[in-house]
């Protein structure tokens, strides 16, 4: 579980650090702070050894590419100014003092098929300006996209991966000096989802008989509902529900509220020790039900030892939060509002006590 976290030279970050992290954190903040992308750095982070994870989080956002010349290309948009000589880090302190950093950067490629490069580290890599040169009117022929992963513990314990554009439509391909296995992470966006995966993640629950856990969290939404069953519909299997109508009911068909919550409540049950993203988490959700939500999901996320990151545009939403959190035995949240300092993000962690006296004094926290 991430307890701390720094970002350098990530999208509109030149420079981040948010901690300390809890289990449950909720980041607020005004337009075009990057919250968002501060879910996107995690994201990336915890798929350290995967290059396909920034081409996924750019086609979140609508960016297309893959497989291409164009793909390098549109890596520009990770880098603090766009600037593609830069250097991306990522890197946390974790429990029992685990560090671990990520580097991303882009290279040219030479003549040789598998090149050998040397540690970003070392500051001597082929295709980066070094630190101490600026930018010049060159043009850099970028075709490569390398993600240099170390756990600090062990300074022997580096993986190098990379993605380099095929040619003539050729596969892409990559290059790992160490496979190591990482706790599943979702990410959750704050428009789309997915029926089928939802089907799919529901499936595995009934299947060790755990299927009452999201019965009882729709509730909150649906009083009405009285069971949950797999229905296959044109070749896809959907998750309906039991109203008490002659017929069941498409979950689809119940509301975004009900959609959202159980995208939600299934992804962290599947996440066992992972990590799940939500951006803009109380979207379809009433301002009502919020305390209760957030109460579903602080103990979904303690079942499944998950941690979770989510944004906010919600005074209410923030508010339930530390009401839900306040009333359990373990104060397992923070709170963090991403503000503009100097022209430059910070982010702002409140404690237990700074958010009470803020809720008590009607105090603006977005």
């Amino acid at each position: 579980m991430l307890r701390s976290l720094k970002i350098n030279n990530f999208r509109c970050f030149q420079q981040l650090t948010v901690t300390p992290l809890e289990r449950v954190n909720l980041i607020a903040g005004k337009n075009n702070l990057g919250k968002t992308s501060l879910l996107e750095a995690i994201f990336i982070f915890i798929n350290p050894t995967n290059p396909e994870a920034l081409f996924q989080v750019n086609r979140l956002r609508g960016i297309p590419g893959k497989g291409s010349f164009e793909a390098i290309e549109a890596m520009r948009g990770f880098f603090f100014d766009q600037e593609r000589n830069k250097i991306i880090e990522i890197s946390t302190v974790e429990e029992k003092d685990r560090a671990r950093s990520l580097h991303i950067f882009l290279a040219e490629s030479n003549s040789e098929n598998n090149p050998e490069y040397t540690s970003v580290l070392d500051e001597n890599i082929p295709g980066i300006f070094p630190a101490n040169q600026s930018l010049t009117t060159e043009v850099r022929s970028y075709d490569r996209l390398v993600l240099e992963y170390q756990d600090k513990t062990d300074e022997k314990n580096i993986s190098r991966v990379y993605w380099q554009a095929g040619y003539q439509g050729r596969e892409t391909s990559f290059r790992k000096i160490r496979r190591e296995k990482f706790p599943l992470g979702i990410y959750i966006t704050s428009s789309t989802r997915s029926p089928k995966e939802d089907a799919e993640r529901f499936s595995k629950l009934e299947r060790v008989g755990r299927q009452a856990e999201v019965l009882e969290t729709l509730r909150l939404l649906e009083p009405r509902l009285q069971r949950l069953s797999l229905l296959v519909v044109d070749g896809e299997p959907i998750i309906h529900g039991d109203l008490g109508m002659s017929e069941l009911v498409p979950l689809p068909l119940m509301g975004e509220g009900v959609g959202r919550l159980l995208s939600i409540i299934l992804a962290i049950a599947q996440a066992q020790c992972g990590t799940i993203l939500i951006d803009e988490i109380e979207n379809g959700l009433h301002y009502s039900v919020m305390t209760d939500v957030w109460k579903a999901i602080a103990d979904a996320a303690r079942r499944a030892d998950a941690q979770i990151f989510a944004t906010t545009h919600s005074q209410e939403c923030i508010r339930a939060a530390h009401r839900a959190f306040d009333t359990r035995e373990t104060y397992d949240f923070r709170y963090h509002r991403l503000e503009l300092v100097k022209d430059e993000i910070q982010a702002v962690t409140y404690d237990r006590e700074t958010l009470a006296t803020s809720d008590e004094m009607d105090l603006e926290m977005r």
